[in-house]
């Protein structure tokens, strides 16, 4: 009955995959009749392989993903691998179905037979294996040689080496790269794990377990610095293989005569990193190396005194030029700072007595004892603007680092009355500097006018290009308008997104300001468009006056066009003297004349066959209005026939110029018989 049920049906109650049961052996049909949940299951399926049946009928082509992490409990429960491949033969048919973790496992429990058949079978379907099958022989191959690097009894007892490095210098940073090996040419590990770096004041540490040549080491590396470093700012990371890098900045910017701060200490595997180094040196040109610094001083128990670069006993920083205080736990003879930061400034917010913008602070030249930078308005360029209190109004705060820094103020950031200036001062626990630097404060306002008008009227003939005088209509209000900048547009508003620009123009105070654009100027791609905008120091009204570009083009631009006149007919010279002319000439006029104002009559050296304006033109007859009754030109009596005419031409024209192409009819002077 289980068997007519799914001959009839071709579904199975349970299961989406079926492994198929061996047909002898107690073991394997146990599996799989656990795998299924029935016997009358199984053996629907050995009949439907019996009788050809494809079990994709019976839904067993593909794993569902719900059902791959059963199929792997079932495969690890498997202890023999004729049962592991029972538990496969369904799904050899379709590779796809099977996720590369079956396979790993696989691979990972050394069936070589049927992960062989798996290799083979994906070669024939044309199934990609390779990944799984490397990730589980790398496990395996990892495994097998920390088995035989167990056998060196001192193995698991790691060795303590110092690790080969190289350094080199800019004015604000050291940099390191740190080789998992004792000698720098030598191999040496791949990785370390369990990394550790400290670096704090003037120490750097690092620490890391790494194996090579069947040995454990402990990498150790621990440096006293010649000065003081930023640890906030500083940095390392995992570079090429078997290598660390690292950028420690410097606490204050100045080059360094060593690495190390005891100048008697040898470290046999420290190099200079020499390709960074040639690199670096155009950021230390016209620096002076320092002899001294707070560690080095220290060494003695002594102070620094940055002002000559000295060591100070301890009672004699009254020796050290304005820092006569001496700060036992920084190593320093210190006072009031002695040098000030610069500063810059452009409003970023438009609208009248209001700033917003970034204050950027350029760091004194030798910071060394500055704390923070304090900006405040200034009423000139050395005094602050007070409140009523009588403390000055201050804009913000930002630390010294050993490097440029910026405060941010705030869009809508009133200007208080009286402010004329910006103001930054030097300050650290003993004082301001007195000195500040300064800029004058600049309240950036936008053009409040626009352009009334603008108006453009194309004189280039030739398709695709334009020239002509662009007339820009005077802004009503001018305040704080100093020129007109025109672009191309892609719609009424909207500049095109490349190569827009096309000149600022002056304003005059009264009259209408102009631009010529030469002739033969290209049309930029999806420009239809020309804006002129209001503009100042500071930036664009945003609202600009436009006029749409009309490319104004020559009638009759090819032969086929119907602005093309149709032809012209001459009577013969009825004039008998050389050099002397008779005739009526009569022109038919063009299909289409809405592009037409004139017809243009010459006397011609050659026929239109190419193109009228080269060179065939020998002398002009007259213009004829389209508007006119009749095209007919009488030439009377005795007219001068220019030498060399042997053709009538006719072209069309407007405003921007005549065609290229026109018609023609040939002529002839009638000579006089010299036998008469």
């Amino acid at each position: 009955a289980a068997e007519r049920r799914g001959a009839r049906t071709g579904r199975l109650p349970r299961r989406r995959f079926a492994p198929r049961a061996p047909a002898v052996g107690l073991r394997p049909a146990m599996a799989a009749t656990r795998w299924l949940g029935t016997p009358r299951q199984v053996a629907v399926l050995l009949w439907a392989a019996a009788f050809g049946w494809p079990l994709t009928h019976f839904g067993v082509a593909a794993i569902a993903t719900e059902d791959i992490d059963e199929l792997l409990q079932a495969l690890e429960s498997t202890l023999d691998e004729d049962d592991a491949k029972a538990l496969l033969d369904p799904h050899l048919l379709n590779l796809k179905g099977l996720g590369p973790e079956v396979v790993e496992r696989v691979v990972s429990r050394q069936w070589w037979g049927l992960a062989r058949d798996l290799v083979a079978k994906s070669h024939e379907q044309q199934v990609d294996l390779s990944f799984a099958v490397r990730k589980a022989v790398r496990t395996l191959k990892d495994e097998a040689d920390e088995l035989l690097r167990t056998l060196n009894p001192k193995y698991n007892l790691a060795q303590q080496v110092a690790p080969a490095f190289q350094w080199a210098q800019n004015d604000t940073c050291i940099f390191l790269t740190i080789k998992y090996t004792v000698r720098w040419n030598a191999p040496g590990a791949l990785e370390v794990t369990e990394p550790s770096v400290n670096m704090t004041r003037n120490m750097f540490n690092f620490s890391g377990l790494g194996k090579h040549s069947n040995n454990k080491y402990r990498y150790f590396l621990s440096l006293g610095l010649f000065d003081h470093i930023s640890s906030e700012t500083s940095s390392w990371s995992a570079a090429s293989v078997g290598k660390l890098s690292v950028t420690l900045r410097k606490r204050w910017p100045r080059k360094w005569p060593r690495l190390i701060a005891d100048k008697k200490t040898k470290i046999g595997n420290m190099h200079i990193w020499m390709e960074m180094q040639e690199k670096l040196d155009s950021t230390l040109s016209g620096m002076t190396t320092v002899s001294n610094s707070p560690i080095t001083c220290g060494m003695s128990e002594k102070l620094y005194c940055l002002a000559t670069d000295t060591c100070k006993k301890l009672d004699a920083c009254a020796q050290c030029p304005g820092k006569t205080i001496p700060k036992i736990e920084d190593g320093v003879c210190t006072g009031v700072p002695t040098e000030r930061a610069s500063l810059s400034f452009k409003d970023a917010d438009m609208d009248a007595g209001e700033l917003g913008g970034e204050v950027k602070i350029t760091r004194a030249k030798n910071d060394f004892d500055i704390d923070e930078y304090v900006v405040y308005f200034g009423k000139d360029d050395r005094s602050k603007l007070e409140h009523p209190d009588g403390t000055g109004q201050k804009l913000g705060i930002a630390a010294a680092m050993g490097a440029d820094t910026v405060i941010r103020i705030p869009s809508r950031t009133p200007v208080p009355d009286g402010a004329t200036h910006l103001l930054v001062f030097s300050r650290n626990e003993f004082g301001e500097y007195a000195t500040p630097g300064s800029m004058i404060l600049k309240d950036a306002v936008l053009p409040k006018g626009r352009p009334t008008t603008l108006s453009f009227h194309d004189e280039d003939g030739d398709k695709g290009e334009v020239g002509g005088t662009v007339t820009i209509g005077r802004a009503e209000d001018q305040t704080s308008l100093d020129e007109y900048s025109l672009h191309w547009g892609k719609s009424e508003k909207r500049k095109i997104s490349a190569a827009s620009y096309i000149r600022d123009v002056m304003k005059q105070t009264d009259k209408d300001s102009t631009h010529h654009i030469v002739m033969n100027t290209k049309i930029p791609e999806g420009a239809t468009h020309i804006l002129a905008f209001a503009k100042n120091e500071h930036g664009e009204n945003p609202q600009p006056a436009f006029v749409k570009v009309v490319d104004a083009l020559r009638p009759c631009q090819k032969r086929e066009d119907l602005d093309c006149p149709k032809e012209v007919a001459a009577t013969p010279d009825a004039d008998p003297d050389a050099k002397q002319v008779q005739t009526t000439i009569t022109v038919q006029r063009a299909q289409g004349e809405e592009t037409v104002t004139h017809y243009s009559v010459y006397w011609g050296r050659s026929t239109c066959a190419d193109s009228g304006q080269s060179g065939a033109k020998n002398g002009h007859i007259k213009d004829l209005e389209v508007g006119a009754s009749s095209l007919i030109i009488e030439i009377p009596e005795n007219s001068q026939l220019p030498d060399g005419t042997n053709h009538i031409l006719v072209f069309t024209k407007n405003r921007v110029g005549e065609s290229d192409k026109c018609v023609s009819v040939p002529f002839k002077d009638l000579q006089p018989n010299p036998e008469l």
